[in-house]
C-alpha cells in the first residue's frame, strides 16, 4: 500500500488546481491495482473549499460534493489551523469529514506518506 499526501494551497475558485487535486485523489481512490491510503491537507486559500453550503452554477464542478465523496472513502482532510484562521473559518463552517489540523498533523502525514503532491 502507498501512503500519499496531497497538500493542496489554491483557491477553490478562479483556477482549476484545487479541482484538478481532488480529481486526482478521486481517481486514486477509484484505481483497483494498488490500494492508496490517501491524505488531504488545505493550506492557504484552499481552506475555503472545504466550507458547507457553496452553490456552484455548474455542476460538474462541484468541490462540496467531491470532499464529500472522498470523506465518505475515509480519507482524512485536514485545514491548516493558521490559514484557516487568518481567513475566518472555524469549525463550525466546515463539512462533515473536514477538521482542523495543525502544522504538527502535516509534519507526521509527509514523514510517513511515500509521496507527497504540493499543488
Amino acid at each position: 500500500m502507498q501512503n500519499i499526501l496531497i497538500v493542496a494551497h489554491a483557491s477553490p475558485y478562479g483556477t482549476e488546481k484545487l479541482f484538478n487535486s481532488l480529481r486526482i485523489a478521486l481517481a486514486l481512490k477509484d484505481q483497483t491495482e494498488q490500494q492508496v491510503d490517501l491524505k488531504i491537507f488545505l493550506m492557504s486559500d484552499a481552506v475555503f473549499g472545504a466550507l458547507k453550503h457553496q452553490t456552484t452554477p455548474d455542476l460538474s464542478y462541484n468541490l462540496q460534493q467531491m470532499f464529500e465523496i472522498l470523506s465518505a472513502q475515509q480519507v482524512p482532510i485536514l485545514l491548516c489551523k493558521t490559514c484557516a484562521q487568518a481567513r475566518g473559518v472555524n469549525p463550525d463552517m466546515l463539512l462533515e469529514g473536514a477538521e482542523i489540523g495543525t502544522l504538527q498533523d502535516l509534519t507526521r502525514w509527509t514523514l510517513a506518506a511515500d509521496k507527497v503532491m504540493h499543488i
